[in-house]
């Protein structure tokens, strides 16, 4: 009987630990198929970003001597760790490239990323990431219509930054108020924090071209 009951303990204990073994692998496959994921998704945004940011810039910018430097840059008005690239050639600025976010629109983040002059007007603007109720916010985007284009040229000083039916300057899309102004609001921000930026004092990513 002792033995009976022994073989039974023995037989229980080499079972656990065959399915602790097995919950082991299964955990570990999990967590290698979430990091491919995770690089997978890292790897397709980036490559987005910089397929989008070479349409963003105007034609006569790039030269064969021009250099992409890219800084990290945190703000309340921004979100954190978004990217700005700076346009150069040679130490002369050409132009830079903002990602910025914002959570005004319905369904957050909404982020943007646009270009802008060398004295700091914004040049084109456009939504690189959105959940906005297909149909209804995503009828803003370059795809669907020309709404962005009415931010080219403006700066902080020549337009009122907001749509008309809160006092500014811009047009918004019938039955997506929320989200036109959003797309407005956090340009005039990105504006902002561009002309306060001092890329000698921003943390470097790198960028490759």
């Amino acid at each position: 009987m002792p033995y009976l009951t022994e073989h039974l303990n023995l037989r229980s204990f080499l079972a656990g630990l065959f399915l602790a073994l097995i919950g082991a692998v299964c955990f570990a496959l999990i967590i290698l198929a979430q990091n491919d994921t995770q690089a997978l998704i890292a790897h397709n945004r980036a490559a987005q970003e910089q397929e989008i940011a070479d349409t963003l810039l105007p034609p006569e910018v790039f030269g064969s001597d021009l250099q992409m430097d890219c800084y990290l840059i945190s703000d309340p008005r921004i979100g954190q760790n978004m990217k700005l690239y700076a346009a150069r050639e040679g130490d002369q600025i050409k132009g830079y490239i903002l990602q910025y976010s914002t959570a005004r629109g319905y369904s957050n983040p909404l982020v943007m990323i646009s270009s802008f002059n060398a004295d700091k007007s914004l040049y084109r603007a456009d939504i690189q990431f959105s959940r906005e109720t297909p149909g209804i916010g995503d009828k803003l985007d370059r795809r669907h219509g020309t709404f962005l284009d009415a931010l080219s040229g403006k700066n902080l000083k020549n337009v009122k930054w907001d749509v008309k039916k809160f006092g500014g300057d811009f047009d918004y899309v019938t039955g997506a108020t929320v989200t036109s102004r959003a797309l407005i609001l956090a340009s005039r921000d990105a504006l902002q924090v561009l002309s306060e930026a001092d890329l000698n004092r921003l943390k470097k990513c790198r960028v490759k071209r």
